[in-house]
């Protein structure tokens, strides 16, 4: 369905006289409420008027609709959508909706704790957070980043497979997380090491920093 900007369509109305009909698509309940619409020949001076023949509401004054679309249209290239809800499609996709599952591929036993290092419970909670979300966790377990990752330097998303894979991989036990506990600088600034931090921040520049592992460049 097209909204038909009423200026445009006077113009074209007062300089050639034209009849055209059609139905409108509100249809009550019972079914009886289905009314057509007509738009009469112009006559010079007048303006192009829609004309209900039954009882129903119709069209909104000041639009006229029509069923379909033109052939062609004209549109500036800021406004081509390359998607049906009128997102422009990513540049890239980190992960295809298609393989996302919500529940655990492998069944695991509860991983292993993990040690408070000196005011580290805020990055504890969110780790453990991140270990046992699913869709996450099946992802770092099976290794699919390290193998395709070629950066030489810091990567929260190889740091935090091999915490990940440490965590399961001692199952009933406690670990230190020093893999991550080393990066903290580099997850964010501001943080030090001994220092209070709180928790909900942490887990936001991880996340953050995870997603920068998997973009190009280096902004």
């Amino acid at each position: 369905m097209t909204i038909v900007d009423r200026l445009s369509e006077k113009s074209d109305h007062e300089s050639v006289g034209f009849n055209r009909s059609f139905t409108s698509g509100d249809v009550g309940m019972d079914g009886s409420c289905s009314s057509s619409w007509a738009v009469g020949p112009s006559m010079p001076g007048d303006s192009p008027r829609l004309k209900p023949s039954g009882g129903c509401l119709g069209p909104t004054p000041g639009a006229a609709v029509y069923n379909g679309t033109p052939a062609s249209v004209d549109r500036p290239k800021d406004q081509v959508m390359s998607s049906e809800d009128g997102i422009e499609l990513p540049q890239k996709v980190l992960f295809p909706p298609e393989r996302l599952s919500l529940k655990w591929i492998q069944v695991h036993r509860i991983g292993a704790g993990l040690q408070n290092m000196g005011n580290t419970c805020f990055l504890n909670s969110a780790l453990q957070c991140l270990t046992y979300t699913p869709p996450l966790a099946n992802f770092m377990l099976s290794r699919e980043h390290s193998k395709t990752c070629h950066e030489p330097g810091f990567c929260m998303m190889c740091t935090m497979q091999n915490h990940m894979i440490q965590v399961f991989a001692n199952s009933g036990n406690v670990i230190k997380p020093i893999g991550v506990l080393n990066e903290l600088k580099r997850i964010a600034k501001h943080f030090r090491y001994g220092s209070q931090e709180d928790a909900h921040e942490f887990l936001r520049y991880t996340v953050d920093a995870m997603q920068k592992s998997c973009l190009p460049g280096t902004k």
